[in-house]
């Protein structure tokens, strides 16, 4: 027999603003029974610290409650509906759930109080070049000004211009749509992040040695001008390269910030690779640039992350969901960063100090972003703590993707390191 858990809501906001049902009033909410089927997961939004709706690969709305740690409690269908939806799920108040299809923005209701969705509204159906087969790439992702961004594909908004894609704000209190932000390349999924970040995986299939993500500050919300445009109108332009190589050729799909060490950090998801790759944003002037990492790799195919609370985050996929913790034992690289001097890595532990000074540990490699590249000679030195490793160099330069191998460095206690390879941007000044 199945333990039923059931779990009354009381949170009525999320997204502001959104059409919604008349009662404000909490009410039960979904009865959460505990399963031997896992879910399969393909987006989740998180309801507060231990409760999340998800999108299952049939297009069903579901309902989990977890552990403070994480541990799956149970779940339950919130819809029957197969939605033809992206793999983006958003919420709006009174526990609606916001999905996009290639052609309309969709909310979905409870009017009935009963834990099941059964009604559904179309919040956006028109955009400049519908009518010429602009779809919708990605989203819907909402900010903290209640506004709702997804992405469009390429169109030529004036005759004679290149298409662009473009990034569009929806909100209620608007006429119209906003765009925030164009691009040059498709937008395959994106996250906003602290500060209004916005993180955009820009689509480039013919190109086969990496693949780039965009870091842009979006605009601020003009309500009462709906029709303002700020100036100039950020591009979405390429600021990291993540190299194939990292990810054995298989494409980084979907995206979220989180909260780590201090740190606002993106990690992203590889299920073809069953791999989690984290950034490290960095501003340089009017720029964006940083490290990039192997986080984990994890045991199953992960399709869709989120942060539940201060930096921890949970994954799903085709078999269910995973709290996505990076294992302590493990011997890694932990970060990279560019000192005046030289190159800074920071391992969990203590490495070997015989191996640790040697030159022949490490191959560092400055890729041209124009396309050559050079090896750099190093001179290690190794800090106090054992855990801090100096690759002094001469100048590094500017416009160049660094590639750091440590390939013959174990820990003190001889462990074999899990990320042997590194990456960091550095664009021109």
């Amino acid at each position: 027999m199945r333990q039923l858990v059931t779990v009354s809501c009381v949170l009525l906001l999320a997204v502001s603003g959104f059409a919604q049902e008349d009662s404000s009033q909490p009410r039960p909410f979904v009865e959460i029974a505990e399963q031997d089927v896992k879910p399969s997961v393909q987006a989740i939004a998180p309801i507060d610290d231990t409760n999340v709706f998800f999108l299952n690969k049939r297009g069903q709305a579901g309902v989990a409650k977890f552990s403070p740690g994480l541990s799956l409690i149970g779940w339950e269908l919130y819809s029957k509906v197969k939605l033809n939806s992206l793999n983006s799920l958003g919420m709006g108040p009174n526990y609606s759930l916001v999905t996009a299809s290639p052609i309309e923005i969709t909310q979905a209701f409870d009017t009935a109080g009963d834990g099941s969705l059964d009604f559904f509204q179309g919040l956006v159906r028109d955009w400049q070049g519908r009518d010429n087969g602009v779809r919708i790439t990605a989203g819907p992702v909402a900010d903290s000004n209640g506004r709702l961004l997804f992405a469009l594909s390429p169109f030529s908004i004036e005759e004679g211009q290149p298409p662009l894609a473009r990034l569009v704000a929806w909100h209620p209190d608007s006429e119209g749509l906003q765009t925030v932000t164009e691009s040059q390349l498709l937008i395959s999924s994106f996250s906003v992040g602290p500060d209004s970040l916005l993180a955009a995986r820009l689509s480039m299939p013919a190109y086969t040695e990496g693949y780039y993500i965009s870091l842009t500050g979006l605009p601020s919300f003009l309500a009462d001008s709906p029709d303002a445009v700020p100036d100039p109108l950020p591009k979405t332009l390429p600021s990291l390269l993540i190299p194939a190589e990292l990810t054995g050729g298989k494409e980084p799909t979907q995206m979220c910030f989180f909260g780590e060490n201090n740190q606002t950090k993106l990690v992203l998801t590889c299920p073809e690779s069953n791999q989690l790759i984290e950034i490290v944003p960095e501003k340089s002037g009017s720029q964006w640039q940083g490290a990039i990492l192997l986080r984990s790799q994890t045991p199953s195919s992960i399709e869709s992350v989120v942060e539940m609370n201060s930096g921890l985050l949970l994954g799903g996929g085709p078999d269910g969901f995973f709290p996505l913790e990076i294992p302590a034992e493990a011997f890694r690289i932990e970060s990279v960063n560019i000192a005046k001097d030289g190159i800074v890595l920071n391992f969990s532990e203590e490495v070997d100090r015989f191996q640790g000074v040697k030159p022949d540990s490490y191959t560092v490699k400055a890729v041209s972003l124009r396309g050559d590249n050079k090896t750099l000679m190093v001179e290690p030195v190794i800090e106090s703590d054992g855990k801090t490793v100096i690759l002094k160099t001469s100048e590094i330069g500017k416009g160049v993707v660094l590639r750091v191998v440590c390939q013959n460095l174990p820990s003190a206690d001889g462990d074999a390191l899990f990320n042997k390879t590194v990456f960091y941007t550095i664009h021109e000044s």
